[in-house]
């Protein structure tokens, strides 16, 4: 990340519960100049983020210096809270084995009620059985009738679900028909129809939707954040020298 701000003065801060503060950089003087230029057509253009783009490299090759690469942030609120784009190869390694690493038990349920059901049964942590391989509960996605389950087995096509251990005949009825088990990344994030509006599984008319899975919904915000506006050639140094001008009142 670019030197730009190291001679920016800093404050003294104290962040969440900790007892000490530390000293930051005050950036807060920012805001209104950024808002200016983001919205101010005449000084920037739109740009697609490419596979081997680095901030540092792009502010390279867009301003011959690499040092204005705080700028793509500052002028793009979303790249602030994704972080820079992935390639497709690291968004495929990453989505499939770090970030949506586990199985996904598919319910065999048709209704709001009978999904509801499962809200205070199989809590996060519960020892479970699929198709009698061992798993342990990570969380339950109720609203598309799945439920999340770490295992050191292939639980693919798992079709039951049961406690590993039931201590009573009740805990016993506790078991669940599922249509199938799959990769997490495989399984469902949301419905949603062909102009993009999300539908509710229980709720919606489902016909004509399309099923969007974890790693469909990863890729497509992952999209999404490579479309920023950058400033023009012309009016990077206006905008880099007002900042430092302001930041260092």
């Amino acid at each position: 990340m670019s030197n730009y701000f190291e001679t920016v003065p800093t404050v003294r801060y104290l962040f969440g519960d900790e007892t000490s503060p530390v000293e930051i950089q005050e950036l807060n003087k920012y805001s209104d100049l950024i808002d200016t230029y983001r919205d101010d057509a005449g000084v920037y253009i739109e740009y697609e983020i490419r596979d081997g783009d680095r901030p540092d490299t792009l502010s390279e090759r867009l301003y011959e210096r690499s040092t204005y690469d705080w700028t793509f942030y500052l002028m793009n609120p979303r790249l602030r809270e994704t972080g820079w784009p992935m390639t497709a190869t690291q968004l495929i390694d990453r989505g499939t084995t770090e970030f949506f690493k586990h199985y996904v038990a598919r319910l065999k349920l048709s209704t709001a009620d009978s999904a509801a059901e499962f809200a205070d049964i199989y809590p996060t942590g519960t020892s479970v059985l699929v198709s009698g391989k061992r798993g342990v509960v990570v969380r339950k996605n109720l609203d598309v009738g799945e439920i999340v389950i770490s295992s050191d087995s292939d639980i693919r096509g798992g079709v039951t679900l049961a406690y590993e251990s039931p201590d009573s005949a009740d805990a016993q009825q506790l078991g669940a028909s599922l249509t199938n088990t799959v990769y997490e990344w495989e399984g469902t994030h949301h419905y949603e129809t062909d102009s993009g509006e999300w539908k509710d599984k229980f709720f919606d008319n489902l016909a004509g939707t399309v099923l969007k899975t974890n790693l469909d919904y990863l890729i497509d915000q992952n999209e999404l954040s490579r479309s920023i506006r950058v400033i023009k050639k012309e009016s990077i140094g206006v905008l880099a020298g007002e900042m430092k001008r302001r930041l260092g009142d």
